[in-house]
Protein backbone atom coordinates (compact mmCIF):
# COMPACT_ATOMS: atom_id res chain seq x y z
CA UNK A 1 0.00 0.00 0.00
CA UNK A 2 1.02 3.74 -1.09
CA UNK A 3 2.27 5.30 2.12
CA UNK A 4 0.11 9.32 2.45
CA UNK A 5 1.14 11.83 4.21
CA UNK A 6 -1.27 13.06 7.21
CA UNK A 7 -1.95 16.40 4.90
CA UNK A 8 -2.94 14.46 1.75
CA UNK A 9 -5.66 12.24 4.28
CA UNK A 10 -6.88 15.58 5.17
CA UNK A 11 -7.16 16.50 1.84
CA UNK A 12 -9.04 13.49 0.87
CA UNK A 13 -11.29 13.35 3.94
CA UNK A 14 -12.26 16.99 3.61
CA UNK A 15 -13.00 17.20 -0.21
CA UNK A 16 -15.62 18.92 -1.11
CA UNK A 17 -17.36 20.09 -4.80
CA UNK A 18 -18.34 23.19 -6.21
CA UNK A 19 -20.69 21.85 -8.13
CA UNK A 20 -23.11 20.09 -5.79
CA UNK A 21 -23.76 19.27 -1.95
CA UNK A 22 -25.14 16.18 -2.16
CA UNK A 23 -21.78 14.06 -2.26
CA UNK A 24 -24.00 10.83 -2.08
CA UNK A 25 -25.46 11.01 -5.67
CA UNK A 26 -23.67 10.38 -8.92
CA UNK A 27 -23.47 14.23 -11.02
CA UNK A 28 -23.93 12.24 -14.16
CA UNK A 29 -26.72 9.76 -13.47
CA UNK A 30 -28.01 10.49 -10.57
CA UNK A 31 -27.11 6.67 -8.56
CA UNK A 32 -25.66 6.08 -5.02
CA UNK A 33 -21.80 7.77 -5.52
CA UNK A 34 -19.14 5.46 -4.45
CA UNK A 35 -16.20 8.08 -5.17
CA UNK A 36 -15.24 11.37 -5.35
CA UNK A 37 -13.27 12.07 -8.11
CA UNK A 38 -10.78 15.03 -8.54
CA UNK A 39 -11.40 16.80 -12.12
CA UNK A 40 -7.88 17.37 -12.54
CA UNK A 41 -5.75 14.58 -12.39
CA UNK A 42 -1.89 14.19 -11.81
CA UNK A 43 0.47 17.08 -10.62
CA UNK A 44 -3.65 18.72 -10.06
CA UNK A 45 -4.80 16.60 -8.34
CA UNK A 46 -4.24 18.14 -4.94
CA UNK A 47 -5.41 21.23 -6.35
CA UNK A 48 -8.19 19.93 -7.22
CA UNK A 49 -9.14 19.13 -3.96
CA UNK A 50 -8.00 22.51 -2.43
CA UNK A 51 -10.05 24.48 -4.56
CA UNK A 52 -13.53 21.86 -4.58
CA UNK A 53 -12.97 20.98 -8.35
CA UNK A 54 -14.09 17.28 -7.26
CA UNK A 55 -17.48 15.35 -8.36
CA UNK A 56 -19.77 12.20 -6.58
CA UNK A 57 -19.34 9.43 -9.10
CA UNK A 58 -20.80 6.27 -8.89
CA UNK A 59 -18.33 3.27 -10.02
CA UNK A 60 -20.12 3.22 -14.05
CA UNK A 61 -19.65 6.98 -14.07
CA UNK A 62 -15.87 6.81 -12.54
CA UNK A 63 -14.86 4.34 -15.51
CA UNK A 64 -16.40 6.46 -18.31
CA UNK A 65 -14.83 9.73 -16.79
CA UNK A 66 -10.76 8.46 -17.07
CA UNK A 67 -11.57 6.24 -20.40
CA UNK A 68 -13.37 9.10 -22.40
CA UNK A 69 -11.17 12.36 -23.08
CA UNK A 70 -13.94 14.50 -24.30
CA UNK A 71 -15.64 13.74 -21.20
CA UNK A 72 -12.85 14.66 -19.14
CA UNK A 73 -12.33 18.19 -20.93
CA UNK A 74 -15.73 18.79 -20.26
CA UNK A 75 -15.30 18.54 -16.76
CA UNK A 76 -12.04 20.77 -17.60
CA UNK A 77 -13.72 23.54 -18.73
CA UNK A 78 -16.73 23.47 -16.39
CA UNK A 79 -14.30 23.30 -13.39
CA UNK A 80 -12.32 26.69 -14.59
CA UNK A 81 -15.36 28.32 -15.62
CA UNK A 82 -16.16 28.15 -11.90
CA UNK A 83 -13.00 28.64 -10.67
CA UNK A 84 -12.83 32.13 -12.63
CA UNK A 85 -16.12 33.39 -11.14
CA UNK A 86 -14.33 32.61 -7.45
CA UNK A 87 -11.01 33.77 -8.54
CA UNK A 88 -9.51 34.92 -11.36
CA UNK A 89 -8.32 33.50 -15.03
CA UNK A 90 -4.76 34.58 -14.12
CA UNK A 91 -5.06 32.50 -11.30
CA UNK A 92 -6.71 29.20 -12.75
CA UNK A 93 -3.48 29.37 -15.68
CA UNK A 94 -0.87 29.96 -12.58
CA UNK A 95 -2.19 26.76 -10.66
CA UNK A 96 -3.19 25.01 -13.91
CA UNK A 97 -1.16 26.05 -16.31
CA UNK A 98 -3.66 25.61 -19.40
CA UNK A 99 -6.72 26.99 -20.46
CA UNK A 100 -9.54 24.84 -21.61
CA UNK A 101 -12.27 27.11 -22.17
CA UNK A 102 -10.80 27.68 -25.75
Amino acid sequence: MKYKSNKLKQLENSRKSIFTDDLDRCIMCKQHATDINEIFMGRNRQNSMKYNLCIPLCRTCHNKYHLQRPLQLKWYRLAQIEFEKKYSHEEFMQIFKKNYKD
